[in-house]
């Protein structure tokens, strides 16, 4: 009974485990994609980095909407400022979810003379 009991908690751990990291390991290549797109985007406008941001949560299967992204350009010095925040529910045990929210900034800068970025 003892080891029935050992190997149901180690499969709900392992179960919580899988879940938790799939999620985070997209929440990673999403702020990997947002800050690229915050680097190479501060001449911009704001409805194309809009768009960028939100092809890259569909690629990643994310839920974020327009109302999660908030998008600040500045002028001088030409930045461009990007944060999103969405909450995805993770199956931490069959059937039982927990809600978990991510945040991600990113900061982007345009030099005016500087060197194009290489494609």
């Amino acid at each position: 009974m003892g080891r029935l009991l050992r190997l149901i908690v180690i499969a709900a751990v392992a179960w919580a485990a899988w879940h938790a990291g799939a999620a985070a390991w997209r929440q990673f290549q999403f702020t990997d994609d947002v800050e690229k797109i915050a680097q190479f985007g501060p001449d911009r406008d704001a409805a194309s980095v809009l768009a960028a941001v939100l092809e890259s949560a569909r690629r990643y299967d994310l839920p974020v909407t327009e109302n999660d992204v908030r998008i600040r350009q500045e002028e001088r010095p030409a930045s461009l400022y990007i944060d999103v925040s969405y909450t995805v529910r993770i199956e931490v045990l069959p059937r039982y979810f927990y809600p978990w929210t991510f945040t991600t900034s990113a900061k982007g800068w345009f030099v005016p003379g500087g060197r194009a970025p290489l494609k």
